[in-house]
């Protein structure tokens, strides 16, 4: 379908309108490929995991269990090589 334009005004409005349409969708794509960016960003890759994680954790009592005596075996061992240095 051809339009057909009755003044240069008509056509410089138009123009005007694309241009505007352009620019517009140049922007959404810039706000795109931020937002991927800030997806993948190593911050947000290191929440989602912990969240992940945390979730996991949260919902099975067997990692729980895990974990936590891995925790404490831990932070006893350091109690005790603390004390022993000390003695």
């Amino acid at each position: 379908m051809k339009i057909r334009y009755k003044s240069y005004e008509e056509v410089d409005k138009e123009l005007e309108i694309l241009r505007l349409e352009r620019e517009i969708s140049i922007r959404k794509i810039g706000n795109n490929a931020e937002d991927i960016t800030q997806l993948f960003s190593p911050s947000n890759l290191l929440q989602q995991g912990l969240t992940s994680f945390g979730s996991s954790v949260k919902n099975s009592k067997g990692i729980k269990t895990l974990v936590l005596s891995t925790v404490f075996k831990f932070l006893f061992n350091k109690f005790i090589k603390k004390n022993k240095h000390q003695l």
